[in-house]
């Protein structure tokens, strides 16, 4: 299960990030020093949001299915599929530091919309497709229960699109 989490979560997704056209204005920022570290203080903040998100919506489900006494397999079923819709969601947020994923084009690039598309629906086949959820010890989800984990995985778009917003507010600040 944990390798099929990083198959579905990490593979084509962060590949095809690296295809991400640059931000409009790069060149018009200050260039970074070369003591800075890779991992900027932004950086570090950022992942920290977002891991902790991804990881309170994700330990929350398993809670609540444990407290209503969810089936082992029912559960870790939700659970897996929350965690590869959160992290495709919070891929989304990630084809730019500042901008809005709204405002981008998809278009720019396609082999990201495949990536998220085949991770996504890869997860649901292997759910639904009783020799293959046995594989992973996976139970079947209902069509209703199935859009809830989808609509719950927009947690990580909605706290990613916040937190650009911080970002922007504190470019302006530094610009000025």
């Amino acid at each position: 299960q944990l390798l099929w989490l990083n198959v579905v979560t990490d593979g084509f997704q962060d590949m095809s990030l690296s295809l991400e056209k640059p931000e409009p204005n790069i060149m018009n920022e200050k260039p970074r020093s070369t003591k800075e570290s890779l991992f900027t203080k932004s950086m570090v903040t950022q992942c920290s949001v977002m891991g902790a998100t991804i990881g309170l919506v994700v330990f929350g489900a398993w809670m609540i299915l444990t407290a209503v006494h969810a089936d082992l397999i029912v559960a870790r079923t939700f659970v897996m599929a929350l965690m590869v819709f959160l992290q495709n969601a919070h891929a989304l947020n990630c084809r730019s530091e500042k901008i809005s994923m709204f405002k981008l084009s998809y278009k720019s690039n396609l082999f990201f919309v495949f990536a998220v598309l085949a991770s996504v629906g890869l997860q649901i086949l292997f759910m639904e497709v009783g020799a293959l959820s046995h594989l992973l010890e996976l139970t079947t989800v209902d069509y209703g229960t199935l859009g809830i984990l989808l609509a719950i995985s927009c947690v990580a778009l909605v706290v990613g699109e916040i937190y650009k917003i911080f970002v922007r507010k504190r470019d302006q600040k530094l610009n000025k």
